[in-house]
């Protein structure tokens, strides 16, 4: 099981759309499509799973929609933004710490 990313507890699904949103506005079956063609052999995810990811962080406050075209488009919001920067600090950090208790043999 994953654990939460830092102190904006973003589980790594919620961590990795956020990146790739960070990156260019997108829909959703566009995430499903971008997550499952880098990581579809290791990670299986379906696009519920994705919706429901990209509803919880619109709950957050973490991401807005936007109509456009009739497909709903997913930004990042300034508190998204900085969620994101403090995973990626905390996930740092924790690389780091891991590497000095136990590095590779």
């Amino acid at each position: 099981m994953w654990c939460c990313c830092g102190p904006s507890n973003l589980s790594p699904v919620q961590f990795l759309v956020l990146l790739l949103l960070n990156k260019k506005p997108a829909h959703g079956y566009e995430l499903f499509k971008l997550i499952n063609d880098e990581f579809g052999e290791k990670w299986k995810l379906n696009p519920g799973g994705i919706y429901k990811t990209l509803a919880k962080l619109v709950e957050k406050g973490y991401i807005e929609e936007k109509k456009i075209e009739g497909k709903t488009i997913y930004n990042p919001t300034l508190s998204g933004s900085e969620a994101l920067g403090q995973c990626i600090e905390w996930s740092e950090d924790w690389i780091k710490f891991t590497r000095s208790c136990c590095p590779p043999s």
